[in-house]
């Protein structure tokens, strides 16, 4: 270890304290990355084994927060659309295409409401919201996947006697309606003729587990490059002492006869 106290320098202990930190971010990213792959891993899974779907007061009971076993699960929910708060979701892309998005509130037997996505439309080029079918009058029982509230962002306006928004924040539109919102909200996977049904959600969770394995095996390159480093400044201090100039090495003892000549 003699040969390496070099690296008790201060440039070789600043060295080591950088790589430490690139080090345990590195890791952090790494797990970071894993963490979203086995969620999304498992969201892939509820979604391929949904079949069956759950009466909505089981998945989403008034004035319950949404679990989150209980993301992308199928829903069946019976009530009346409130057409006088109907909400069309601008700048939408479903498989590819862009258009708009068709959300209704099914008032619920116990006076709360489910915002049901009805489907998706396609823009016409015009700016405008082109028709889509109106919501079916009376009692209906709709079938939906759950989605959890987006983030709020944007603003809401109100066109044409119904509401607009980029945004389906239920943080946003609560304060619109008289009723109390259920905490997420649903998409038609039934939709009516003239609708679109949303793409089913599928996750690419194979990048993240790609990149998780990225960012370890780059925390496993410090410690290695950093003795890579310290053995090639090792080697070329030991060339550099080998390859001295001559005047750079201690003087030879002068002979004593040569000192105190006696003659």
């Amino acid at each position: 270890m003699q040969r390496y106290r070099f690296v008790l320098a201060p440039r070789w202990l600043a060295l080591t304290a950088a790589g430490l930190v690139v080090m345990v971010v590195c890791v952090l990213l790494s797990q970071w990355q894993w963490g979203r792959a086995v969620q999304r891993a498992a969201a892939n899974e509820v979604i391929e084994e949904s079949r069956v779907a759950a009466p909505v007061d089981e998945v989403l009971p008034a004035g319950e927060s949404l679990d989150d076993p209980d993301r992308w699960t199928l829903v069946e929910a019976t009530g009346v659309y409130d057409t006088a708060h109907e909400i069309v979701l601008r700048a939408q892309t479903n498989n590819g295409v862009n258009g708009f998005e068709i959300v209704t509130p099914l008032v619920l037997e116990d006076g709360s409401a489910l915002l049901v996505d009805r489907g998706f439309v396609p823009s016409e080029s015009t700016g405008h919201v082109p028709e889509y079918p109106a919501a079916p009058a009376g009692e209906v029982t709709v079938t939906g996947r759950v989605y959890e509230s987006e983030p709020e962002g944007g603003s809401i306006a109100e066109v044409d006697g119904h509401l607009e928004s980029r945004r389906l924040s239920l943080e946003m539109f609560e304060d619109r309606f008289d009723y109390e919102l259920r905490a997420a909200w649903v998409a038609d996977i039934e939709p009516a003729e003239g609708f679109t049904a949303l793409e089913t959600p599928s996750f690419k969770d194979w990048q993240n587990y790609s990149y998780a394995i990225q960012w370890a095996l780059f925390a496993a390159m410090v410690p290695l490059g950093w003795v890579v480093l310290a053995r090639r400044e090792r080697r070329d201090l030991d060339e550099a002492q080998r390859t001295a100039a001559p005047g750079d090495e201690p003087e030879a003892a002068e002979d004593p006869e040569t000192i105190n000549p006696r003659t």
